[in-house]
């Protein structure tokens, strides 16, 4: 008798693991890109079709409309078929929309575009952190998870400067031409490269031999056979009735709390990333010099995940996570108080993406260990699509914002206050768990 999760937390980081990541990776990175193509454009589109600011609030809620609806379906599909195809499917579903996307002749038709685009970017970034978090030792499981999720901010850092140089030589249009044929590329790879999750084929009791097979792959110097039985030390849950499991017992307070956090996180970063290149060229900056500004929140939030999982992994204790989302509120608070010394912004919107960005990512990384792998992808797809829902009122919220007239200083000051929010959300989370919480992001 195999237990399937010691043997994967015991196997070392190698070719079969770190080929997983990287193919995750690059869905993420596409995701990250696609999320952000419509904010880039927006300026471009508002001119053409003579639009006010306002009028993307709506477009913009339409793509996270999509993406919450996308990761909760897409999550329980992945938990009755499998992760990899369920990210097959997502992948192919936010490819062909986001490649339609230029077709669009009116508003109805694009908040319709990106709301069907949205739908599959929601499904592949949660069942990519599902596969992650299922292939990676307990040891590193964090830090692997935020190294792969940070490709989805550094979608949004490479298509910064390549929006601006398309935007600029080509239109709009060529934006979501590049986002639609790239997903649609990586299928190829995805299809003959990407392996199913071992945990879920043990626990879907799949043919010995298959598991063994991706086991050896892992682990090549034991020796797993067909003929040795395969288990998960934590099974008995069943994705049968997993939305019920995940929202009773010892997963309710954790699933509310963490809900609740991804909720605000997504709300506040949404607003931020959404409406920042807008804001920033009405406050006086060109479009060039807004979507550089744009790109640097998301750089900050790649080197802020990967700092931060690094000293959760250290301390093996999620304390950091809560720490950050509590600095996280002063730090955007002082973005709304820079956009008149270029140098005090780009420092300010750095640190903020740092710390909001990065904890959002570690948050994820954390809500992978809360629930067994029978309803890990239900479960995530429900973090991560509250965290959706979050976005459609952050989407919403810039134009909430520019109807009542609040200056910078006051939106980014209460966009801070809600991120104060998010840090006792999760402490609240973790004091239910007590010391099981602190072992689970790692184990």
């Amino acid at each position: 008798m195999v237990d399937v999760d010691a043997s994967v937390d015991a196997a070392p980081v190698g070719r079969h693991l770190l080929l997983v990541m990287v193919l995750c990776s690059l869905v993420a990175l596409l995701d990250g890109f696609d999320t952000l193509a419509i904010t880039y454009a927006a300026p471009l589109i508002a001119q053409a079709w003579k639009l006010p600011k306002e009028a993307f609030g709506p477009i913009f809620a339409a793509h996270y409309a999509g993406a919450a609806l996308g990761a909760g379906l897409f999550g329980l599909l992945a938990d009755r078929i499998g992760r990899r195809p369920a990210i097959l499917a997502a992948t192919a579903t936010f490819g062909l929309f986001a490649l339609a996307t230029p077709l669009s002749e009116g508003v109805v038709p694009l908040l319709i575009l990106r709301g069907l685009t949205g739908l599959g970017l929601g499904g592949a970034l949660s069942n990519v952190i599902a596969l992650v978090s299922e292939y990676a030792p307990g040891r590193v499981r964090a830090t692997m998870v935020s190294v792969m999720y940070a490709a989805f901010p550094l979608g949004g850092v490479i298509g910064g400067p390549l929006s601006a140089h398309v935007l600029a030589q080509h239109g709009w249009q060529a934006v979501f031409v590049i986002g639609g044929l790239a997903p649609l590329a990586l299928l190829a790879a995805l299809w003959f490269l990407l392996p199913e999750s071992v945990r879920f084929l043990a626990a879907r009791h799949a043919p010995a031999d298959r598991i063994a097979a991706q086991l050896r792959r892992l682990d090549p110097k034991r020796g797993f056979g067909k003929d040795d039985r395969y288990v998960l030390a934590a099974a008995g849950e069943r994705s049968h009735g997993a939305l019920r499991l995940i929202l009773s017992g010892d997963h309710l307070r954790s699933s509310l709390m963490l809900g609740g956090a991804s909720f605000v996180t997504q709300m506040v970063i949404v607003y931020i990333i959404t409406w920042m290149p807008t804001l920033l060229l009405a406050s006086g900056l060109d479009l060039s010099q807004a979507i550089w500004t744009s790109a640097t929140f998301s750089l900050g939030g790649i080197l802020g995940s990967l700092l931060l999982a690094r000293i959760i992994d250290r301390v093996d204790a999620p304390w950091p996570l809560t720490a950050a989302f509590a600095a996280s509120g002063f730090a955007i608070a002082a973005v709304g108080l820079g956009p008149s010394e270029r140098v005090v912004l780009l420092a300010a919107v750095a640190q903020a993406g740092g710390l909001i960005v990065g904890a959002q990512v570690n948050l994820s990384a954390y809500c992978a260990t809360v629930y067994p792998t029978e309803i890990r992808s239900t479960g995530l797809g429900w973090i991560i699509g509250l965290g959706r829902i979050g976005a459609i009122c952050g989407a919403l919220l810039g134009t909430a914002f520019v109807a009542l007239g609040l200056t910078l200083p006051w939106q980014y000051g209460i966009s801070g206050l809600a991120a104060l929010c998010t840090a006792l959300l999760v402490h609240m989370a973790r004091r239910k768990r007590g010391e099981a919480a602190a072992v689970s992001v790692s184990a």
